[in-house]
């Protein structure tokens, strides 16, 4: 909730910040952990969200779009902004995650002819922060980097069925797992995590990278047209993924083993 002082100053932690600008920062704050929890924001769930008129309301979403927080899916949807990819993606590169995968993904991609996806997890969801895209066909599954995952990716399966030993945290209120415990650890049995979207049409295969203190840091994942993704666990492209994720994370301890996998 948002401060209701009237004073002309507030004090958090020693600090003194001008009510204003703490109101400022806590009403993004709000309108991020909404956006968290469901796909989308429109400029009436914002006021809502806010407790504020339309007008104020369009200048938060105005100038969190301009600083790249948010983007526009359509006329008067918002989702994520790049930037969130962004630090996402810097914290990545200080681990030397993206360095690392960048040549692995492309492997894989050309080996199983699949777009290849890695995503990190923003405290409710996995937001892909890397793309290998597959162009081998006509018909090929396309994803932006900043992409917000749902509850059914298989992304989102992998990251829960390790978030028990996960780099990051799982916040109170992210939106459920669509996955009972039983397929969560056969997910942590095999490695692998497999979801097919009736709606769309794609298919994902996913696996998990992790540090050298072996917290889960990323997911690696295969994706595409759903008749071009074999769902086994055994399959070629759960190998691939799974080599790859190896490959990573052996690297991770050992910058400079480039050797063959």
């Amino acid at each position: 909730m948002t401060s209701t002082s009237r004073g002309p100053r507030a004090v958090t932690d020693g600090l003194e910040i001008a009510s204003g600008d703490l109101q400022v920062v806590a009403r993004v704050v709000q309108l991020l952990r909404l956006l968290a929890g469901n796909d989308t924001i429109d400029l009436v769930s914002a006021a809502e969200e806010l407790g504020v008129g339309k007008s104020t309301a369009h200048r938060y979403l105005a100038s969190m779009e301009n600083h790249g927080l948010l983007q526009r899916r359509d006329r008067n949807q918002y989702e994520f902004g790049v930037l969130l990819a962004e630090l996402g993606t810097m914290a990545l590169s200080r681990l030397g995650v993206l360095d690392l995968a960048g040549p692995v993904m492309e492997e894989i991609s050309l080996r199983v002819r699949l777009t290849v996806v890695l995503s990190v997890w923003n405290g409710t969801a996995p937001v892909v922060a890397q793309v290998r895209e597959d162009s081998s066909r006509t018909a090929h599954v396309s994803i932006a980097v900043g992409s917000q995952l749902g509850p059914d990716a298989a992304q989102t399966v992998a990251f829960w069925a390790f978030r028990d030993e996960s780099y990051y945290r799982f916040r109170e209120g992210a939106p459920p797992v669509n996955a009972t415990e039983a397929e969560l650890e056969d997910v942590r049995r095999t490695g692998i995590a497999f979801r097919k979207s009736p709606q769309n049409g794609v298919s994902a295969v996913a696996t998990v990278i992790r540090d050298p203190a072996g917290q889960v840091v990323a997911t690696l994942a295969a994706v595409d047209i759903a008749q071009f993704v074999p769902d086994g666990t055994d399959s070629e492209v759960a190998r691939a993924l799974l080599s790859g994720a190896e490959t990573i994370n052996r690297r991770l301890v050992s910058p400079l083993d480039s050797g063959a996998d």
